[in-house]
């Protein structure tokens, strides 16, 4: 009996907690897309609770507030473009592999509602401290992987990697900034992404050079 009763309780738990992440992802799909359409201070809590389909009370469940939801979601789109950037740096060659990682970062913030959520109000949005700890551990780090790789297989000169990771992740943030408010995106973002090859050129090793 006693077992009976214990199985039927972790079965309970097990139910509230599955229908509290469901909840979550809902809270955090519909935040995505409205703060994506329409932006930051455009978007109301009432109007992502009513889309959503759940009260109020079980958006401060999880969320402290409107600011907080905002973090979890620019966390989410961040992670999600991490794996597309990783996956685009899988040639078996250091250099292409590079190379494909740094385009791919400006390809994928070309999306309306990326360029709204991580480029314009995350910056705005969000203290520096928040903000770059994301950034750090969605972006930075992916493409400290490819420069050590790059680095260890002698394929370019060795430079303090933290400093180099953060300076390329910057320099490509402020050229996806340029390609977003460009009258031509197209054309702007093959310019950004030959200025960023031709920077990182700069840091190869010659071939035969010691």
């Amino acid at each position: 009996m006693v077992r009976m009763i214990h199985t039927v309780g972790t079965h309970v738990k097990s139910k509230k907690v599955a229908q509290g992440e469901a909840t979550r992802r809902a809270l955090l799909a519909t935040a995505r897309e409205l703060f994506g359409a329409k932006g930051y201070a455009e978007t109301s809590l009432d109007e992502i609770v009513h889309a959503s389909g759940v009260t109020k009370g079980a958006l401060y469940h999880h969320f402290s507030g409107k600011e907080r939801l905002f973090l979890a979601v620019f966390e989410s789109v961040k992670q999600e473009l991490s794996r597309v950037v990783a996956e685009a740096q899988m040639p078996p060659e250091p250099w292409e592999s590079l190379l494909a990682g740094c385009r791919t970062v400006i390809e994928v913030h070309t999306d309306p509602a990326v360029q709204r959520i991580v480029l314009l109000d995350a910056r705005s949005v969000l203290s520096w401290e928040a903000w770059h700890e994301v950034d750090s551990k969605w972006g930075t780090v992916i493409l400290r992987a490819a420069l050590r790789r790059a680095t260890n297989h002698g394929i370019i000169r060795p430079e303090p990697l933290d400093y180099l990771a953060s300076i390329l992740s910057g320099a490509l943030m402020e050229a996806c900034m340029l390609v977003a408010n460009a009258e031509d995106p197209s054309a702007a973002r093959a310019e950004a992404i030959g200025v960023v090859e031709r920077l990182l050129h700069g840091l190869r090793i010659a071939p035969g050079a010691s």
